[in-house]
């Protein structure tokens, strides 16, 4: 661990401070440990002119060797940290954490104002502003901070062993179930013995139920995909891990609450779990844009991905986005190299790796976090190019024609793994994963955890190779002489 002391010069980087904080990571290089460096400083100092300067190179440098031995950095953002020190190792921590109120910039407000001639808001370059910003991961009071890096350490040091509305073909279930309840209040009100009745009813009642979703259509398994009550990552990540730390930010932008990460265990070993996240309602669906993502999203999960990859972790996808927000401010802010730059990664992102598509699979909104070395379905799950309402509008000038475009398109769970495109399909509660959240959620723990064990065996030179294949196999097709 080390501290900067802002009782001296401010805390100001010179020469010795650079010495000390290089010994630090070098340290930590050779003794396999962490590294916790709580920052508060003005910057470089000025006093120390060129060496000054060059101190943010050494820090530098040391840092990137600390990268390379696999090293886990957390830098502790304190009141202020500014310049120099904002402008190199304090912004390159794997995790940032920021106290409350914490001035963290480059340039100071008064410096800003008086150069640039501009306006400031209240609450300009302090932690709230950077984790807004995507700056900063998390914000913890200092009162928090000690349970907060031991969560930190505990997760990465880690070492295991081995609302539901009925759609209109679900009515004629739903108007027996009424009836049913119906009869038993009746009874129960009267004093009456009707179990000859009831059990007949209670017979229609399964017999229909079984009927009615062993027969599902391509379309009417679209709208289970949609329906609000499915379990979303954060309620699988809840499930799935022992404990979790959601991290936050792309580093350049902001925060798009439309991809949540992390890291957690599972099992007793340490993961990366990242995911489109839906809303419970009008108001979180707003909040999450409806789980269409910005390009920030998609950068945040970049970092988290190079961040697992560089400490071993398995990283684990959780895909229901029905694409990509299509707005001009995700243009101007680059949606396609976003999209672009996370399959280039995955593709050769050195460890293993597990997608699971647990509602919509919306075109390359979702490939944008489905490369994998194995890719599982929720059963009534979709994946494909485009929502089958925009494809009918596209072909038949008619979105309303989306059921007809649903049949033909492939893009059932059962459809794509015929296809050779998933590698299987995790079977849902009868009515689907609204029907029990709670199990569906332990069925997929349970596939995530068999699936990391087996990938686990493998070494990450067979991995990339195996992963190449997967990918390079799709979509053949026969040469005529």
């Amino acid at each position: 661990m080390a501290v900067m002391d802002p009782g001296f010069m401010m805390g100001s980087m010179g020469s010795a401070v650079g010495e000390k904080l290089t010994r630090a990571m070098e340290r930590a290089c050779v003794e396999r440990k962490p590294l916790i460096l709580f920052t508060a400083s003005g910057g470089a100092r000025m006093q120390e002119a060129i060496l000054s300067l060059m101190q943010m190179a050494k820090t530098s440098v040391a840092l990137r060797r600390m990268h390379e031995c696999g090293v886990l950095f957390v830098s502790v953002i304190t009141h202020p940290t500014t310049g120099g020190v904002s402008a190199s190792f304090a912004s390159l921590g794997d995790i940032i954490i920021a106290e409350p109120g914490a001035m963290f910039g480059f340039a100071g407000r008064r410096v800003v104002e008086q150069t640039m001639r501009q306006k400031l808001p209240d609450d300009f370059q302090t932690a709230e502003f950077n984790l807004k910003h995507g700056m900063v991961d998390k914000v913890v009071h200092r009162k928090q901070m000690r349970d907060a890096l031991a969560a930190i350490v505990r997760i990465h040091t880690a070492r295991g062993g081995p609302m539901p509305t009925e759609l209109d073909f679900e009515k004629p279930i739903a108007e027996l179930q009424n009836k049913i309840a119906e009869l038993k209040s009746f009874m129960e009100k009267n004093g009456l013995d009707l179990q000859g009745e009831l059990r007949k009813l209670e017979e229609r009642l399964e017999e229909l139920t079984e009927t009615t979703y062993a027969n599902l259509t391509a379309w009417q398994r679209v709208q289970l995909a949609r329906q609000i009550g499915r379990p979303t990552t954060l309620d699988y990540i809840k499930g799935m891990c022992d404990e979790f730390l959601e991290l936050h930010g792309d580093r350049h932008f902001a925060d798009d609450p439309t991809i949540v990460g992390g890291i957690g265990l599972v099992a007793g070993h340490p993961v990366t779990v990242i995911g489109h996240q839906k809303g419970r309602d009008t108001k979180e669906n707003i909040r999450r844009n409806f789980g269409m993502a910005n390009p920030e999203g998609y950068r945040k999960a970049l970092r988290l991905m190079r961040q697992a990859e560089k400490f071993g972790r398995p990283v684990v996808f959780f895909i229901d986005t029905p694409g990509a927000y299509a707005g001009m401010s995700a243009e101007e802010r680059g949606q396609s190299v976003a999209i672009a730059e996370n399959l280039l990664e995955m593709a050769g992102l050195r460890t293993p790796t597990v997608s699971i598509v647990t509602g919509e699979g919306g075109s390359g909104g979702a490939l944008g976090l489905g490369i994998t070395d194995r890719i599982f379905m929720l059963d009534y799950a979709w994946y494909s190019v485009i929502a089958p309402e925009s494809a009918a509008a596209i072909l038949w000038k008619d979105s309303k024609l989306g059921p007809k475009a649903a049949e033909v398109m492939r893009l059932t769970a059962a459809d794509l793994l015929d296809l050779g495109i998933v590698d299987g399909v995790i079977a849902e509660p009868r009515g689907g994963a609204q029907k029990d959240p709670k199990a569906m959620v332990q069925m997929v723990r349970d596939k995530v955890v068999e699936t990391l064990r087996e990938l686990s065996q493998i070494s990450i030179d067979e991995l990339l190779a195996a992963r190449y294949h997967k990918y390079r196999d799709m979509g053949e097709y026969i040469e005529r002489q």
